[in-house]
């Protein structure tokens, strides 16, 4: 469905999904975050001359890492600040909640979720989940 929306306005998707562990979550909920980090990227994309969502899927010690990088204008400092604050939107539309319920079902599962700089340009969106532990503790 995001894919959809995202190819509607102009924007090309670059995926990298690397083979990973097993991970234990709530489907609805990680598709939620999913498809609001998603959103997110290709409206503040909206007036950018180079629209590029790039998605990845990447292994890291103990958990996975997923991003979901655009090419728009980037933030803000004070937007970075209070980014995961309820009410706090920088859109003209919407409640400004979208971020920090995002937060909330990922820290729910034990990961993190943080903002920074693209390095292309933009803002990239990076959140974690743990591996699903086996009994032996590995």
């Amino acid at each position: 469905m995001a894919g959809v929306a995202a190819k509607h306005s102009g924007v090309s998707i670059d995926q990298d999904f690397a083979e990973c562990g097993e991970v234990l979550v709530d489907k609805i909920q990680i598709q939620q975050v999913m498809l609001n980090l998603v959103r997110n990227a290709v409206e503040a994309m909206a007036n950018s001359p180079r629209k590029l969502l790039t998605l990845k899927l990447l292994p890291q010690v103990g958990e996975i890492e997923m991003s979901v990088s655009d090419t728009g204008p980037g933030l803000t400092v004070s937007a970075r600040d209070r980014l995961f604050s309820p009410f706090s939107g920088t859109k003209d539309a919407g409640m400004g909640i979208g971020l920090s319920v995002c937060r909330e079902i990922i820290e729910s599962h034990g990961g993190r979720i943080s903002a920074g700089e693209n390095a292309d340009g933009g803002t990239v969106f990076r959140f974690t989940l743990p591996f699903v532990r086996n009994d032996d503790g590995g």
